[in-house]
């Protein structure tokens, strides 16, 4: 087979529900979409071992064979979310089990316990099967681990509670602690007569109890560690075999922390799934992955047409709406995109999703789109695979370790970490033209010259503390707040001030901490102008700091609101108070002149990412709000999609996409 080179453009093909003959149309229709990759595999365990210890791959070879014949590249999935009856009825020990203290039922997915010993032995029976018979096929481009992993019901506050999970939950605790009484200091137990005697009293956190915050927060940390460790063990296993790169898809939620996840695959993928008026939102997690790996990442799942499971959820999407959300990853550095599901599934859970194609082979809505997405990402691929979206040495912390703790302890009503800094923060970056990183605790912050960190209520995991004061020490800019450095590890408060290191820092000093409840509190800028915030306010005696902000009247009235401390060569902008969207640009410039990080001018609904690596400079850019946009290039480009020749501003229609190469080398 001619090597299948990325930008790779396809679908999840599921040939286990179909008779094998019906492989030609499907792989006609396919070569008509211009898609040149497909993802098979993943759900398909009972069709590859029937019954125990009997393997059938011959089916699964077949179908390789005939999409490599014609040209399309496959993704193999290991089967593991989804065991087969004979599995969980010899081996009802793997089911996991509710909070309630129920264990789930064979069926659905996601059914089975992480920490298994027996189901960790019989998934590595299965990929070690697989990767023997496929390790080395220059087909496969690559591996997907499982589907999807996540606790159990799509619930991160209440995973796995059985017996195994029980017990190596218990052994974490032993073995981070030492001794029952380190562990009884460190989250006041004394407090309502909670102390344990021995590990082994410390309950698992059921739903029907008012569990303590700092045990609910270390059994979700457990969990995500379970499920990094089962995704880690089939790496190894799969590493045994084969020479593809290796990852596992992934949803945007907390439950399962990326950074753990990814330490030890090769790249990263990605599932995401969005209505007409959130595509935007699909970009704050492609800026999230993009920095986890150096690799680009694959985006394994979105809709060509609407989504659904037993209904239909959404519905359909304008015209160009699919073109926007398909090209959204591409320009963001990735090197693939690929739709759930190639063709409609004619029987099961999820008959209302939609595809390319319908469950009786015919094209749905989109597939004319999709078909001029792949034509494009062949005429622009050279520029795409030799470039990668030029860092602008902007960073904005997105703390998975601080998602789940907020999971049990939200502070306020309605809190929620992620949307708050999608909208308030990343949002009104980006639509300024910046394309930040968004990071978690454990990156080289070297690279950066701002960092942004809006709620990360530890500065201790991975040691970020140290680590960031050295940073700022060294002339980096960081921009902090509110309700940040309030928690330790474990989920406690410190008991000396009300920050873990801020008020060292900075030298300034808390007089008070008051919720933005039931309404904000006034601030005005230190030009006498009014700052929209809310969420929560701290007032500051400020010290040595320069004061841009205060409260005039109110419990905090005279006291600072916003304050800049130099340190070292650095400095710190510490915002007591949530700004609102339309004011972040407004903070930004107190501490971030104009040209201090990397920016493109561009209408707020554009994403756009400057390029560049061996293979030039560019620019990639979307529209993804349905309305006109424009950007400004820095230099003469041609359109590699339509041959034009552009500089200055440029148009872009609504969802309209721009794949651009610089004209001089």
């Amino acid at each position: 087979m001619p090597t299948v080179q990325p930008p790779y453009f396809g679908a999840a093909y599921y040939p286990e529900d179909w008779h094998l003959e019906q492989i030609d149309r499907d792989i006609a229709l396919m070569l008509e979409a211009r898609m040149n990759c497909m993802r098979i595999g993943e759900f398909a365990w009972s069709s590859m071992e029937p019954t125990e210890n009997e393997y059938r791959f011959d089916w699964l070879h077949t179908v390789v064979e005939k999409l490599g014949a014609a040209g399309i590249a496959v993704i193999m999935g290991t089967p593991t979310a989804t065991p087969p009856a004979w599995l969980t009825e010899r081996y009802p020990e793997v089911l996991a089990v509710s909070d309630s203290g129920k264990p789930m039922q064979h069926g659905a997915r996601r059914h089975v316990c992480p920490t298994s010993p027996v189901y960790r032995d019989l998934c590595e029976r299965i990929v070690d099967r697989m990767a023997r018979e496929f390790g080395r096929d220059d087909r496969i481009v690559g591996w997907q681990i499982d589907n999807e992993v996540y606790p159990i019901g799509f619930r991160p506050t209440r995973p796995c509670c059985c017996p195994s999970c029980y017990q190596r939950f218990l052994q974490a605790l032993e073995g981070k602690f030492g001794s029952i009484e380190a562990l009884n200091q460190a989250w006041c137990l004394s407090l309502w007569s909670q102390e344990y005697q021995s590990f082994s009293q410390i309950p698992l956190p059921r739903a029907d109890t008012w569990h303590h915050p700092s045990l609910l927060a270390a059994y979700s940390h457990f969990a995500s560690d379970s499920y990094a460790e089962y995704c880690t063990h089939q790496a190894r296993v799969l590493r045994r075999h084969v020479t593809q790169p290796i990852g596992t898809d992934m949803m945007p939620f907390s439950g399962v922390d990326y950074t753990d996840m990814h330490r030890e695959m090769d790249m990263v993928q990605f599932n995401h799934y969005n209505d007409i008026d959130s595509l935007w939102r699909a970009g704050f997690w492609f800026d999230f992955i993009r920095p986890l790996k150096p690799a680009p990442f694959w985006n394994t799942e979105t809709q060509a047409n609407w989504n659904g499971s037993v209904c239909i959820n959404g519905g359909v999407k304008p015209e160009g709406w699919c073109r926007a959300n398909s090209w959204l990853p591409i320009v963001l550095g990735g090197e693939a995109n690929l739709y759930w599901l190639w063709r409609q599934h004619w029987a099961g859970q999820e008959l209302m999703h939609g595809a390319v194609v319908s469950s009786a082979g015919r094209p749905l809505p989109a597939f004319n789109e999709v078909q001029a997405i792949g034509e494009g990402l062949s005429r622009s691929g050279d520029l795409l695979r030799t470039t990668r979206p030029t860092p602008s040495g902007l960073g904005l912390f997105y703390c998975q370790y601080t998602a789940r703790m907020l999971q049990h302890q939200p502070i306020m009503p309605g809190l929620d970490y992620e949307a708050a800094l999608q909208e308030r923060w990343w949002r009104p970056l980006t639509a300024g033209g910046r394309r930040p990183d968004v990071i978690g605790c454990d990156v080289d912050l070297s690279p950066y010259r701002v960092l942004a960190a809006p709620l990360l209520l530890t500065l201790e995991h991975e040691g970020l503390a140290d680590r960031l004061h050295a940073w700022v020490r060294a002339g980096g800019t960081l921009i902090i707040g509110p309700l940040a450095d309030i928690r330790n590890l474990e989920a406690a408060k410190y008991r000396d001030a009300p920050f873990g290191r801020l008020e060292e820092w900075t030298g300034a000093r808390a007089v008070h901490c008051v919720p933005g409840s039931p309404g904000p509190q006034p601030v005005v800028g230190a030009d006498g102008t009014p700052l929209a915030a809310s969420t929560w306010f701290d007032g500051f005696d400020p010290g040595p700091c320069i004061v841009h902000a205060g409260y005039p009247s109110g419990p905090n009235a005279g006291l600072a609101a916003i304050v800049q401390a130099h340190v070292g060569a650095g400095t710190i902008l510490w915002l007591g108070c949530m700004p609102e969207a339309a004011e972040l640009p407004r903070v930004l410039a107190l501490a971030v002149p104009d040209g201090t990080v990397g920016r493109t001018d561009c209408s707020a609904g554009v994403v756009a990412a400057p390029r560049s690596g061996p293979g030039g400079r560019g620019m990639a850019a979307v529209e993804v709000d349905g309305a006109p946009g424009y950007l400004t290039l820095p230099e003469p480009m041609t359109d590699l999609l339509t041959g034009r020749s552009l500089s200055g501003k440029v148009e872009l229609e609504p969802y309209g996409v721009l794949v651009a190469q610089a004209d001089q080398p």
